[in-house]
């Protein structure tokens, strides 16, 4: 519950569904420019949501937000 209080984790979950989305529906629909500005796009918002949550899970025990006492 700790981890939705902390916007990296948020920011980078949606990122990476809406990364994934965009690339599944870039393979699954016909070809043209909009196939690959789906590429494109699908491939940075996922690596940026990817980026995203490896930085929100690296954070040491003083950048906790909530602490027990």
């Amino acid at each position: 519950m700790n981890k939705l209080f902390d916007l990296r984790f948020v920011i980078g979950a949606f990122f990476t569904v809406i990364g994934l989305l965009l690339l599944i529906y870039a393979f699954i629909s016909g070809g043209g420019d909009v196939k690959t500005v789906n590429t494109w796009c699908g491939s940075i918002f996922l690596i940026f949501g990817i980026v995203m949550v490896i930085l929100s899970l690296q954070k040491d025990a003083d950048d906790e937000l909530i602490t027990e006492d």
